[in-house]
């Protein structure tokens, strides 16, 4: 075997082992990486920390830790690898030629919704939510798609750390109100932004799920509220969520009932 001309930097294998770990385990306590990397518990912590601070770990409400989508900001490839885009973006183009609007497809990032794939409206007018730009989950319809997968300890969490910040007149800046929002989108499957984010334009979203059921992104069509009425947005609810539907079963999600005959049951407020 060949020599090596240098010496291995042993913090960063043990930092990039620990990354491992996680993606193996996420999401994982701290005692079960220990057992897995024959380090000091101190050591474990340590190494834990820096990748929290540096924000390539997250850390939940019950002390377990997941990757971050840092890692697929720096790369960007982390999710492609998963085939999270690759499986979602036929889905997407099909539900691009129903609606004729934009369609993104979003991931939860540093409590931010992260776009990362879009379909493009074929109109002149239309709403640009580049590929890597992030927006605020508690205004767009992404967002409150996403945070209807978090559980409701998450949820207060989120409220209690998060400045709702006012885009529009129409934002919602009451957590109360938030709260209710997000148990209305786990209802019903859906979620909508009506000028929260910015003047003149609607969305509609909906969440995505994987094998575990856990929600992992979220998609969502986008255009000026002038041609994304309230009206059209309740007759495009049933194949957005069809669309968010196949794309979870792509990712492994089992479905444990099928979706009802909705007839005039889409409600758009």
């Amino acid at each position: 075997m060949k020599q090596r001309s240098y010496s291995l930097a042993t913090t960063v294998q043990k930092a990039l082992r620990l990354l491992e770990i996680l993606g193996q385990k996420q999401p994982a306590r701290p005692t079960e990486i220990l057992k897995q990397l024959a380090l000091s518990r101190s050591n474990v912590y340590r190494l834990l920390s820096t990748l929290q601070e540096m924000g390539y770990v997250e850390k939940d409400i019950d002390s377990k830790y997941n990757l971050s989508f840092k890692i697929f900001i720096l790369g960007n490839t982390v999710l492609r690898r998963n085939q999270l885009s690759d499986i979602a973006r036929p889905y997407m183009a099909r539900l691009a030629e129903i609606c004729r609007e934009n369609v993104n497809l979003g991931v939860m990032y540093e409590q931010k919704v992260l776009y990362i794939e879009k379909i493009e409206s074929p109109h002149y007018l239309k709403l640009d939510r580049p590929v890597g730009r992030t927006d605020p989950l508690h205004c767009t319809a992404l967002g409150k798609a996403l945070l209807s997968g978090l559980t409701n300890q998450e949820v207060e969490a989120f409220l209690r750390s998060t400045k709702l910040v006012p885009y529009t007149k129409k934002t919602i800046t009451d957590p109360e109100v938030l709260d209710r929002v997000i148990r209305s989108v786990r209802r019903k499957g859906y979620s909508v932004d009506l000028e929260e984010l910015s003047e003149g334009i609607h969305c509609i979203g909906a969440p995505i799920r994987d094998l575990t059921k856990k929600v992992i992104a979220a998609i969502s069509i986008s255009a000026p509220a002038i041609r994304l009425t309230k009206g059209k947005m309740k007759k495009l609810a049933v194949p957005l969520i069809e669309t968010s539907l196949e794309i979870s079963k792509k990712m492994g999600y089992m479905e444990s009932g099928e979706i009802k005959e909705m007839n005039g049951g889409v409600r758009i407020h």
